[in-house]
Protein backbone atom coordinates (compact mmCIF):
# COMPACT_ATOMS: atom_id res chain seq x y z
CA UNK A 1 0.00 0.00 0.00
CA UNK A 2 1.29 3.49 -0.96
CA UNK A 3 1.17 6.13 1.10
CA UNK A 4 -0.13 9.24 -1.07
CA UNK A 5 -2.94 8.24 -4.20
CA UNK A 6 -2.10 10.89 -7.16
CA UNK A 7 -5.43 11.07 -8.52
CA UNK A 8 -6.14 12.51 -12.08
CA UNK A 9 -9.63 12.78 -13.51
CA UNK A 10 -9.16 13.18 -17.02
CA UNK A 11 -11.29 14.08 -20.55
CA UNK A 12 -9.69 13.47 -24.20
CA UNK A 13 -6.26 14.83 -22.79
CA UNK A 14 -4.12 12.16 -24.44
CA UNK A 15 -2.17 14.94 -26.35
CA UNK A 16 -0.86 16.44 -23.09
CA UNK A 17 -0.90 13.46 -20.52
CA UNK A 18 2.11 12.07 -20.94
CA UNK A 19 4.36 15.26 -19.33
CA UNK A 20 2.30 14.62 -15.85
CA UNK A 21 3.25 10.59 -16.44
CA UNK A 22 6.81 11.48 -17.32
CA UNK A 23 7.37 13.96 -14.27
CA UNK A 24 5.50 11.08 -12.05
CA UNK A 25 7.98 8.63 -13.48
CA UNK A 26 11.08 11.16 -12.29
CA UNK A 27 9.79 11.50 -8.67
CA UNK A 28 12.98 10.75 -6.04
CA UNK A 29 10.39 9.07 -4.00
CA UNK A 30 7.76 6.27 -5.36
CA UNK A 31 5.51 6.25 -2.76
CA UNK A 32 2.36 6.62 -4.38
CA UNK A 33 0.05 5.03 -6.68
CA UNK A 34 -1.18 7.30 -9.66
CA UNK A 35 -5.05 6.72 -10.03
CA UNK A 36 -6.63 7.66 -13.28
CA UNK A 37 -10.69 7.91 -13.74
CA UNK A 38 -11.03 8.60 -17.41
CA UNK A 39 -14.26 10.23 -17.66
CA UNK A 40 -15.06 8.96 -21.06
CA UNK A 41 -12.70 9.98 -22.91
CA UNK A 42 -13.01 9.34 -27.10
CA UNK A 43 -9.36 9.78 -27.73
CA UNK A 44 -6.23 8.07 -27.52
CA UNK A 45 -6.29 8.03 -23.89
CA UNK A 46 -6.46 4.35 -23.10
CA UNK A 47 -4.24 2.81 -25.31
CA UNK A 48 -1.98 5.16 -24.33
CA UNK A 49 -1.95 4.60 -20.40
CA UNK A 50 -2.85 0.57 -21.33
CA UNK A 51 0.57 1.22 -22.40
CA UNK A 52 2.48 2.90 -19.55
CA UNK A 53 0.84 0.31 -17.33
CA UNK A 54 2.73 -2.38 -19.49
CA UNK A 55 5.75 -0.38 -18.89
CA UNK A 56 5.34 -0.92 -15.32
CA UNK A 57 7.79 1.91 -14.29
CA UNK A 58 5.24 3.47 -11.35
CA UNK A 59 2.27 1.89 -10.09
CA UNK A 60 -0.92 2.76 -12.37
CA UNK A 61 -4.52 2.04 -11.67
CA UNK A 62 -6.71 3.25 -14.41
CA UNK A 63 -10.94 3.15 -14.35
CA UNK A 64 -13.14 4.26 -17.40
CA UNK A 65 -16.31 5.66 -16.44
CA UNK A 66 -19.29 7.41 -18.51
CA UNK A 67 -18.85 11.51 -18.82
CA UNK A 68 -20.16 12.77 -15.64
CA UNK A 69 -17.77 15.42 -14.63
CA UNK A 70 -14.98 15.71 -11.98
CA UNK A 71 -16.78 16.18 -8.84
CA UNK A 72 -18.53 12.48 -9.92
CA UNK A 73 -14.59 11.58 -11.29
CA UNK A 74 -13.36 12.72 -7.76
CA UNK A 75 -16.15 11.15 -5.57
CA UNK A 76 -15.16 7.80 -7.80
CA UNK A 77 -11.26 7.65 -7.31
CA UNK A 78 -11.90 8.57 -3.56
CA UNK A 79 -13.92 4.97 -3.13
CA UNK A 80 -11.00 3.35 -5.32
CA UNK A 81 -8.04 5.02 -3.33
CA UNK A 82 -5.02 2.57 -1.26
CA UNK A 83 -3.83 5.34 -0.15
CA UNK A 84 -3.66 7.61 3.15
CA UNK A 85 -3.34 11.38 1.14
CA UNK A 86 -5.52 11.97 -1.79
CA UNK A 87 -3.44 14.46 -4.06
CA UNK A 88 -5.77 15.87 -7.26
CA UNK A 89 -3.29 16.80 -10.69
CA UNK A 90 -5.58 17.81 -13.36
CA UNK A 91 -4.24 16.10 -16.43
CA UNK A 92 -2.87 19.49 -18.23
CA UNK A 93 -0.19 19.51 -15.16
CA UNK A 94 2.51 18.08 -13.35
CA UNK A 95 4.78 17.29 -10.49
CA UNK A 96 8.24 18.99 -9.48
CA UNK A 97 10.65 15.90 -9.64
CA UNK A 98 10.78 16.20 -5.71
CA UNK A 99 6.99 16.86 -5.30
CA UNK A 100 6.25 13.50 -3.44
CA UNK A 101 9.15 13.51 -1.04
CA UNK A 102 8.13 17.12 0.02
CA UNK A 103 4.42 15.80 1.08
CA UNK A 104 5.69 12.89 2.89
CA UNK A 105 8.65 14.91 5.12
CA UNK A 106 6.00 17.46 5.93
CA UNK A 107 2.93 14.75 6.46
CA UNK A 108 5.85 13.29 8.75
CA UNK A 109 6.20 16.63 10.73
CA UNK A 110 2.16 16.19 12.07
CA UNK A 111 2.72 14.30 15.33
CA UNK A 112 -1.49 14.03 15.57
CA UNK A 113 -2.27 13.34 12.09
CA UNK A 114 -5.91 12.86 13.33
CA UNK A 115 -5.94 16.34 13.87
CA UNK A 116 -4.95 17.30 10.44
CA UNK A 117 -6.96 17.82 7.25
CA UNK A 118 -3.46 16.89 5.24
CA UNK A 119 -0.75 18.88 3.83
CA UNK A 120 -0.82 21.88 1.09
CA UNK A 121 2.20 23.17 -1.01
CA UNK A 122 2.88 25.80 -4.17
CA UNK A 123 1.66 26.08 -7.99
CA UNK A 124 3.63 27.36 -9.97
CA UNK A 125 4.62 28.24 -13.66
CA UNK A 126 7.21 25.95 -15.83
CA UNK A 127 9.57 28.92 -15.50
CA UNK A 128 10.05 28.50 -11.60
CA UNK A 129 8.00 31.57 -11.24
CA UNK A 130 5.35 30.44 -7.82
CA UNK A 131 1.39 31.24 -8.55
CA UNK A 132 1.25 34.96 -6.44
CA UNK A 133 4.60 35.50 -6.22
CA UNK A 134 7.77 34.91 -3.61
CA UNK A 135 5.37 35.69 -0.66
CA UNK A 136 7.81 35.87 2.29
CA UNK A 137 5.18 35.51 5.11
CA UNK A 138 5.15 32.01 6.17
CA UNK A 139 7.85 29.04 5.58
CA UNK A 140 5.10 26.82 7.16
CA UNK A 141 1.87 27.51 8.94
CA UNK A 142 -1.30 25.72 10.35
CA UNK A 143 -4.38 27.45 9.50
CA UNK A 144 -7.61 26.40 7.21
CA UNK A 145 -8.42 27.65 4.01
CA UNK A 146 -10.33 30.66 4.32
CA UNK A 147 -8.16 32.10 7.48
CA UNK A 148 -5.10 31.19 4.90
CA UNK A 149 -6.40 33.19 2.02
CA UNK A 150 -9.17 35.83 3.07
CA UNK A 151 -8.04 36.93 6.66
CA UNK A 152 -4.14 36.62 6.11
CA UNK A 153 -4.35 37.17 2.84
CA UNK A 154 -1.82 34.84 1.57
CA UNK A 155 -2.18 35.43 -2.30
CA UNK A 156 -0.72 31.78 -2.71
CA UNK A 157 -2.03 29.87 -5.60
CA UNK A 158 -2.13 26.15 -3.50
CA UNK A 159 -2.30 22.32 -4.38
CA UNK A 160 -3.69 20.65 -1.75
CA UNK A 161 -3.35 16.99 -0.29
CA UNK A 162 -5.73 15.76 1.84
CA UNK A 163 -6.61 12.87 4.30
CA UNK A 164 -8.59 9.87 1.87
CA UNK A 165 -10.55 9.16 4.43
CA UNK A 166 -11.85 12.53 5.35
CA UNK A 167 -12.94 12.56 1.46
CA UNK A 168 -14.57 9.70 1.58
CA UNK A 169 -16.92 11.52 4.78
CA UNK A 170 -17.54 14.52 3.06
CA UNK A 171 -18.19 13.82 -0.50
CA UNK A 172 -18.83 16.22 -3.45
CA UNK A 173 -22.35 17.13 -4.40
CA UNK A 174 -23.74 15.88 -7.39
CA UNK A 175 -26.54 17.94 -9.09
CA UNK A 176 -28.75 15.95 -11.65
CA UNK A 177 -27.92 17.57 -15.12
CA UNK A 178 -24.52 19.49 -13.69
CA UNK A 179 -21.02 18.12 -14.29
CA UNK A 180 -19.32 20.58 -11.51
CA UNK A 181 -18.82 21.42 -8.29
CA UNK A 182 -16.40 24.17 -7.49
CA UNK A 183 -13.16 21.95 -5.05
CA UNK A 184 -13.05 24.95 -2.85
CA UNK A 185 -16.69 23.91 -1.76
CA UNK A 186 -15.21 20.69 0.10
CA UNK A 187 -11.54 22.22 1.08
CA UNK A 188 -13.50 25.39 2.97
CA UNK A 189 -15.48 22.25 4.93
CA UNK A 190 -12.40 19.91 5.38
CA UNK A 191 -10.48 22.97 6.91
CA UNK A 192 -12.77 24.09 8.96
CA UNK A 193 -12.86 21.01 10.44
CA UNK A 194 -9.39 20.24 11.02
CA UNK A 195 -6.21 22.21 9.89
CA UNK A 196 -3.90 22.41 7.04
CA UNK A 197 -0.08 22.77 7.48
CA UNK A 198 0.72 24.86 4.18
CA UNK A 199 4.48 24.56 3.45
CA UNK A 200 5.86 27.83 1.00
CA UNK A 201 7.45 25.44 -1.32
CA UNK A 202 6.47 24.80 -5.00
CA UNK A 203 5.20 21.11 -6.21
CA UNK A 204 2.71 21.38 -8.83
CA UNK A 205 3.50 22.87 -12.03
CA UNK A 206 0.38 24.39 -14.40
CA UNK A 207 -0.23 25.99 -17.06
CA UNK A 208 -4.30 27.15 -17.63
CA UNK A 209 -4.99 26.01 -20.86
CA UNK A 210 -8.12 27.26 -22.97
CA UNK A 211 -9.89 24.16 -22.78
CA UNK A 212 -9.95 24.50 -18.44
CA UNK A 213 -11.72 24.89 -15.94
CA UNK A 214 -9.93 28.21 -14.98
CA UNK A 215 -10.54 29.62 -18.32
CA UNK A 216 -14.33 28.52 -18.56
CA UNK A 217 -15.81 29.72 -15.36
CA UNK A 218 -18.60 31.57 -16.88
CA UNK A 219 -19.47 29.40 -19.00
CA UNK A 220 -19.04 26.53 -16.31
CA UNK A 221 -21.38 28.84 -14.11
CA UNK A 222 -23.85 29.17 -16.37
CA UNK A 223 -23.94 25.41 -17.12
CA UNK A 224 -23.42 24.31 -13.47
CA UNK A 225 -25.57 26.96 -11.21
CA UNK A 226 -26.35 24.38 -8.63
CA UNK A 227 -23.09 23.25 -7.94
CA UNK A 228 -21.54 26.88 -7.89
CA UNK A 229 -24.68 28.00 -5.81
CA UNK A 230 -23.69 25.74 -2.90
CA UNK A 231 -20.29 27.06 -3.25
CA UNK A 232 -21.16 31.02 -2.72
CA UNK A 233 -23.72 29.46 -0.24
CA UNK A 234 -20.96 28.07 2.03
CA UNK A 235 -18.96 31.41 1.57
CA UNK A 236 -21.39 33.51 3.19
CA UNK A 237 -22.20 31.18 5.82
CA UNK A 238 -18.67 30.01 6.80
CA UNK A 239 -17.81 30.14 10.63
CA UNK A 240 -14.81 32.69 9.73
CA UNK A 241 -15.41 36.38 9.38
CA UNK A 242 -15.08 36.87 6.04
CA UNK A 243 -14.26 40.42 4.52
CA UNK A 244 -17.22 42.37 3.30
CA UNK A 245 -16.63 42.99 0.30
CA UNK A 246 -15.96 38.92 -0.37
CA UNK A 247 -19.46 38.80 0.81
CA UNK A 248 -21.08 41.07 -1.27
CA UNK A 249 -19.95 39.20 -4.14
CA UNK A 250 -20.50 35.70 -2.75
CA UNK A 251 -24.02 36.79 -2.40
CA UNK A 252 -24.12 38.38 -6.17
CA UNK A 253 -23.13 34.97 -7.59
CA UNK A 254 -25.61 33.60 -5.37
CA UNK A 255 -28.00 35.24 -7.06
CA UNK A 256 -26.45 34.95 -10.44
CA UNK A 257 -26.59 31.45 -9.76
CA UNK A 258 -30.21 31.48 -9.12
CA UNK A 259 -30.86 33.18 -12.27
CA UNK A 260 -29.22 30.50 -14.18
CA UNK A 261 -30.62 27.99 -12.64
CA UNK A 262 -33.90 29.31 -13.62
CA UNK A 263 -33.33 29.87 -17.00
CA UNK A 264 -32.16 26.46 -17.23
CA UNK A 265 -35.71 24.85 -15.84
CA UNK A 266 -37.43 27.31 -18.51
CA UNK A 267 -35.43 26.09 -21.39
Amino acid sequence: MKTITIFTPTYNRAYILHQLYDSLCRQTTKDFEWLIVDDGSTDETEQMIHYWILENRIVIRYYKTANGGKNRAINKGVTLSNGELFFIVDSDDYLTDNAVKLILDYWATIKDKSHYSGVCGRRMHSNGELLGGNIKSYDVIDSDNITFHYILGINADIAEIFRTDLLREHPFPVAVGEKFVPEALIWNKLTNLYPMRYFNIGIYVCEYLPDGYTCNLKRNLKQNPKGFGLYYKSMLLNKRKLPILLRIKSLLRVCQCKYYELIKKLR
